[in-house]
């Protein structure tokens, strides 16, 4: 389903902005000369010599001038079970993302049972989009004992990111529901393509980088469907399915688990399904407009 790109939607409806930007190079100004030795008066008797003080016929380096250029923001140290990009210098950096070292040990490590698969980075759309990536996973089942409808085609980095929303499902599953999430409808991974809402921006879903979530069954039967249970009242939803649904988008995003969060709040590409992604840009689609 479509989704925005580029750190602009992080409110795409809220504040859109496009960065275009110019720069223009002027010639470098010339150097300053370098100033003259200043003249020394040898004295002329060896008298006169002795007794003069010394001159020094070294000219006097300037002091240096302090850069005035801005510098760097600094990144974000990242929190356990956070795999959002936090660095704002990559925002519209586009294409497959790269691979993250020792990912499948940590999946191992995580308690997520997966088999390693391919998904070559290629062009298609007469080459006017980059789709693929260098390191994918079939994930079958992460730490919360989920199963998912069918099994995901994710980048290893979205598996480790989702092994740690299971964290919260179960959370919150059993705190506000009193049953944990048995299963999930997922409604698809990879799909090489720009966004049907805007075109021209490849979605991440192109680099199966992104996953959408449309369905949650409890195990005492209960599901919970995005299409129906999610609330889109500014207020607190009525029903605790609703609570639930609010509960896990917020804290997906506002925990750093995953880049972007979109929801039914966002627009109505999201009615049915909740978007989640690892792009390196932010977007929060988890609360209502302002």
């Amino acid at each position: 389903m479509p989704e925005p790109s580029g750190r602009y939607p992080s409110v795409v409806r809220r504040s859109w902005v496009v960065a275009l930007v110019l720069a223009t190079f002027g010639a470098a100004c010339d150097a300053p000369l370098a100033p003259a030795a200043p003249t020394r008066t040898v004295p002329a008797t060896a008298a006169m010599a002795a007794s003069a003080p010394a001159t020094s016929a070294e000219p006097v380096a300037p002091a240096p001038v302090a850069s005035t250029a801005p510098a760097p923001p600094a990144v974000p140290l990242r929190r356990p079970g956070a795999y959002a990009n936090l660095d704002p210098a990559d925002d519209y950096t586009v294409g497959p993302p790269d691979e993250l070292p020792d990912c499948e040990e940590e999946l191992a490590h995580a308690g997520v049972t997966f088999r390693a698969s391919t998904l070559p980075v290629h062009t298609e759309h007469k080459g006017k989009i980059v789709c693929g990536a260098p390191q994918v996973v079939v994930y079958r089942q992460g730490p919360g004992k989920i199963a998912y409808d069918p099994p995901p085609l994710l980048t290893c980095s979205m598996a480790l990111a989702l092994a740690s929303f299971e964290r919260i499902l179960q959370e919150e599953a059993v705190r506000l529901l009193r049953s944990p999430v048995v299963q999930i409808q997922q409604l698809g991974t990879y799909n090489c393509r720009e966004m049907a809402a805007y075109p021209g921006w490849v979605s991440e879903h192109a680099y199966a980088n992104a996953i959408d979530l449309a369905r949650f069954t409890l195990k005492n039967g209960t599901a919970i469907r995005v299409m129906g249970d999610f609330d889109v009242a500014e207020g607190e939803p009525k029903r605790t399915a609703g609570v639930f649904l609010r509960e896990v988008s917020r804290r997906a995003y506002d925990e750093d688990v995953f880049s972007t969060v979109l929801t039914p709040f966002f627009d109505a590409h999201h009615r049915d399904h909740f978007h989640l992604d690892l792009a390196r840009y932010r977007s929060d689609g988890t609360r209502p407009e302002s």
